[in-house]
């Protein structure tokens, strides 16, 4: 592949995974909602998308990835950084698309930081609410304690 097909490529699979994460960001909002309201079937349906979009991502990541490797060994440089110095068309489009990767993958970890604080809230909910079922089990078995189904035996010994 030449370097103007290889940027060409790279172009298109940072659109495909800028995409992808305004899918996810999106996702992460309405999970952080569902935690919110407790709606835990919801977070199930949701967790799974993501899993979904996640996946496609480390496939994009991953021909981004051998796409600039090649690149990188065509014109002789370290870093990707190092495209402002070449005269390749597209080489600015690159750098703008993966700063707002970069931007929105910080966005992403924000909103998921507040969906797991959310999520360690539910669990505690959760969990007191137990503790509190198991409490009152055992408050009424103890009133309700059932007599023993076996009968007694008297045994009389006369000498």
């Amino acid at each position: 592949m030449q370097k103007q097909d290889l940027i060409n490529r790279m172009i298109e699979l940072s659109e495909k995974k800028l995409n992808k994460l305004l899918e996810l960001k999106k996702l992460s909002e309405r999970q952080k909602e569902a935690f919110e309201l407790q709606q835990l079937d919801e977070v199930e349906k949701i967790l799974n998308k993501k899993d979904e979009i996640i996946s496609s991502i480390g496939k994009l990541d991953d021909a981004f990835l051998t796409a600039s490797d090649a690149l990188k060994k065509i014109l002789g440089i370290n870093s990707l950084t190092q495209l402002d110095k070449t005269d390749i068309d597209g080489s600015g489009k690159l750098k703008d698309l993966i700063e707002k990767i970069t931007a929105l993958v910080e966005e992403i970890i924000s909103i998921e930081k507040l969906g797991y604080e959310n999520a360690v809230k539910v669990q505690g909910e959760f969990s007191r609410e137990i503790k509190n079922i198991n409490a009152g089990k055992k408050i009424t078995n103890a009133y309700n304690t059932k007599p023993l189904n076996t009968p007694s035996y008297f045994f009389d010994k006369k000498k």
